[in-house]
């Protein structure tokens, strides 16, 4: 599986911070992982490995979540909206397929780099999708990005009738192959043409239920007349537009837990070295001047996984929930109704 971590908040946050600081951060979820209350098991009769309730964390060794198939970071810094006369906050993006540890260009960008929101996902690619940087996410849709932690069943089948339902600008913005790509294409569709303005955190909801619901008609009707099982799809997506984000942890699957899904609207101090305590809990360097908790501004992080020590400050995303955060950095986490 896929890893992603998303930050937006009233504090600019570095970007060396939340993405390369911490022991846990997400450049290093290569084949380690950090799942309170979930840990992994496997079901033979179908084949496939679950995520169950319990608690895990790192020190329980590599697993089979191998993530070395590309890395891909967007992020916001309001140039864009200076210079351009549309004046819309639009998205930076950087991507490579080498090893994020290993990428030096990566690492300067940031340690000189700080934004108010920020999607970042490192890729275990399929066998379908070759590694290459036009299939690492997030994707760019005018002011949005959008990623996806999972895959999609039997995508090469319902492929072309998914190509089918979209618009031409939804299809003309697609660069690579991935499923995720072609279904954000056809979340893009649903939202409308218009990628530029800012709309109501309600019409992206309603655009990602009609995209799941889509997705898995297509997926329904490549099985029928066939003996095939139903595959699995899980579908763990976010949206942001910098304002407000979106985020799914899905599986068509009732039986079978998606990927793991975290959110934290504590984890920011932590994660900022202008503020005391650690992302790891512990001092590198004694700190002569910090500024004090409290005064951090409000935030929320949606990760695939924690990247702080402090465990109460995470919160598990229950199985088909929208996290659901608006502009004012509000959290509605709720059932998904299909």
């Amino acid at each position: 599986m896929c890893r992603w971590f998303a930050y937006i908040g009233e504090e600019p946050t570095l970007l060396e911070d939340v993405l390369i600081r911490p022991k846990h951060s997400i450049v290093k979820q290569i084949d380690v992982h950090f799942l309170p209350n979930l840990h992994i098991t496997y079901d033979p009769h179908h084949g496939r490995k679950m995520l169950t309730s319990g608690v895990a964390s790192d020190k329980h060794g590599p697993n089979h979540l191998t993530n070395i198939d590309g890395f891909g970071i967007g992020y916001y810094t309001g140039v864009a909206a200076e210079f351009n006369d549309d004046h819309v906050n639009k998205p930076c993006v950087y991507r490579n397929t080498r090893p994020p540890l290993n990428d030096l260009n990566m690492m300067s960008l940031c340690a000189h780099t700080s934004t108010k929101c920020v999607f970042a996902h490192i890729r275990a690619g399929s066998s379908f999708s070759p590694t290459v940087e036009t299939n690492n996410h997030p994707f760019v849709f005018g002011r949005y990005m959008f990623m996806h932690n999972g895959f999609v069943g039997n995508f090469l089948k319902i492929k072309v009738a998914l190509l089918q339902k979209l618009s031409t600008a939804a299809y003309t913005n697609i660069f690579g192959t991935t499923d995720t790509e072609h279904v954000a294409a056809l979340f893009f569709t649903h939202l409308g043409a218009d990628w530029v303005t800012e709309l109501p955190l309600e019409k992206l909801k309603q655009a990602m239920i009609n995209t799941l619901q889509d997705v898995l008609a297509l997926i329904q009707d490549s099985i029928k007349d066939t003996d095939e099982e139903l595959p699995l799809s899980n579908l763990n997506f976010a949206v942001t537009d910098s304002c407000q984000l979106l985020a799914v942890r899905f599986s068509s699957i009732d039986e079978f837990e998606p990927p793991s899904l975290y959110y934290s609207t504590k984890a920011g101090p932590v994660l900022n070295r202008k503020y005391p305590d650690h992302p790891d809990g512990k001092e590198e360097v004694p700190k002569k001047a910090m500024r004090a908790t409290h005064e951090h501004g409000k935030h929320v992080i949606v990760a695939s996984e924690p990247n702080t020590y402090n465990t109460e400050d995470w919160h598990l995303v229950p199985s088909t929930s929208f996290v659901l955060i608006d502009k004012n950095l509000n959290v509605t986490v709720e059932k998904i109704q299909l």
